[in-house]
């Protein structure tokens, strides 16, 4: 075998090996499962699910106003306008009692979180409130 093709092989390996290392910890965006986009008629506590994403320790959840301001969140910042922006362990998340109100529009997303970074957010969703529900009144 000529000595300049073993060199070009060797360093091509190394160089896939060492791609393979950096990348293999990033974190990609979870995929959103419910509510679905656009979603009506729902409670007040509903659950947010998501499907786990490989890596991730934790996940960041975000409930706000508009699309606009979780599309414009900068990694890792806090989204002090937000309704929700809390950290979960497990790939769901009940919407804590009387923290929403039934008369807007919410957007939601979220991101998987390693002890190392914050991944991607997921695309945004939406869902809307029921008109008319029970619920305890203190």
């Amino acid at each position: 075998m000529n000595g300049n093709y073993r060199v070009f092989l060797t360093g091509f390996l190394v160089v896939m090996w060492l791609s393979a290392t950096v990348f293999a910890g990033s974190l990609v965006a979870p995929e959103l499962d419910v509510p679905k986009d656009k979603a009506k008629n729902q409670v007040l506590t509903t659950v947010l699910k998501w499907k786990p994403v490989a890596g991730a320790k934790s996940y960041r959840v975000f409930v706000a106003s508009s699309a606009d301001m979780l599309n414009n969140l900068a990694p890792g910042a806090a989204c002090k306008d937000c309704f929700i922006d809390e950290k979960t362990d497990a790939p769901t998340y009940q919407i804590p009692a009387k923290r929403l109100k039934k008369d807007i529009p919410y957007f939601w997303t979220v991101r998987a979180v390693s002890d190392a970074e914050e991944g991607p957010n997921a695309v945004v969703r939406s869902y809307t409130m029921a008109s008319t529900f029970f619920m305890d009144m203190d």
